[in-house]
């Protein structure tokens, strides 16, 4: 009898193992084993669904955390998991962030590297190379715009790179750092993109409300009118930005309490996924 439980415990520790196994994520390091340790640090996650949308649109997810760390979970992998359901494909970017000594540009880096990586793999993900979109939280929805913004700005520093830079198809920028103005800006996200001794000339570039141009990808966007981390008016402005500049946009302006809930019960802001997987898919239709 000793043996048979023991056989049993052995097939459901054997079971579990190849079950883990099978729903492990692929990871991808972004950057080869000749640069630093610091750069080590940067992957994708990457999340297949099981049937995929025939659209063959993909989403970059960029956590939030002021620049400072990544909540990967509650605004990233959860989130790749919703989009999965939904037949779209998701990869979560751990870049890298001034916990581990970085600032700017070493968080666009990533990002960019990401968006040429995903796009050289296209036909391993079954994705479409021209639809890859990008969507980010709080600091990582700033991040986000910076990508829709500077798509032909070679941040990576390699001449032989700077000619697969990519436009993403589109932008989602959840409850986002957009301004480093001192009037409405989340100064710990500046403070950590930028470091102490940041110059004026630098603060400006990286006010996403200064430099919209008119051929940005469209943007989805949403705030919540009570956020008491990011000032709300970093939407607002933006989206003023948006539209003298003829850029097509999605503006979720909600009349709640709330930052970081990811894709959480959050009063109104509740289903706002939901909204952006129907915006996506207008998008899609436009463009055909």
């Amino acid at each position: 009898m000793n043996r048979i439980k023991e056989f049993i415990l052995i097939s459901v520790f054997i079971f579990l193992f190849f079950c883990a196994s099978i729903c492990a994520q692929q990871k991808i390091k972004l950057w080869d084993d000749a640069l630093t340790n610091k750069q080590k640090w940067s992957e994708l996650t990457v999340f297949l669904p099981e049937k995929p949308d025939t659209s063959g649109i993909s989403v970059i997810i960029c956590p939030g955390g002021s620049y400072y760390w990544l909540d990967m979970n509650n605004e990233g992998y959860s989130v790749a998991k919703y989009l999965n359901n939904n037949g779209i494909t998701a990869f979560v970017l751990r870049y890298r962030t001034a916990r581990r000594g970085n600032h700017h540009p070493a968080m666009i880096q990533d990002l960019q590297r990401s968006l040429q990586v995903v796009k050289e793999n296209a036909i391993i993900y079954k994705i479409n190379p021209e639809k890859i979109g990008v969507m980010g939280f709080s600091a990582g929805g700033h991040l986000a715009g910076m990508a829709a913004e500077y798509f032909d700005t070679n941040f990576i520093g390699r001449d032989e790179e700077s000619s697969t830079l990519i436009k993403p198809y589109f932008a989602a920028m959840i409850y986002p750092v957009i301004s480093m103005e001192d009037s409405i800006c989340h100064k710990k996200s500046r403070k950590n993109l930028l470091g102490e001794n940041y110059s004026r000339e630098m603060a400006k570039m990286m006010s996403l409300e200064l430099n919209v141009r008119p051929d940005m990808p469209q943007m989805f966007f949403l705030h919540c009118t009570n956020d008491k981390t990011v000032d709300y008016r970093n939407s607002l402005v933006f989206s003023q930005a948006l539209t003298k500049n003829d850029v097509p946009y999605k503006f979720l302006l909600l009349n709640e309490n709330g930052h970081g809930f990811g894709i959480k019960q959050n009063g109104k802001a509740t289903g706002w996924i939901n909204e952006f997987i129907k915006w996506i898919s207008t998008v899609n239709s436009k463009s055909k």
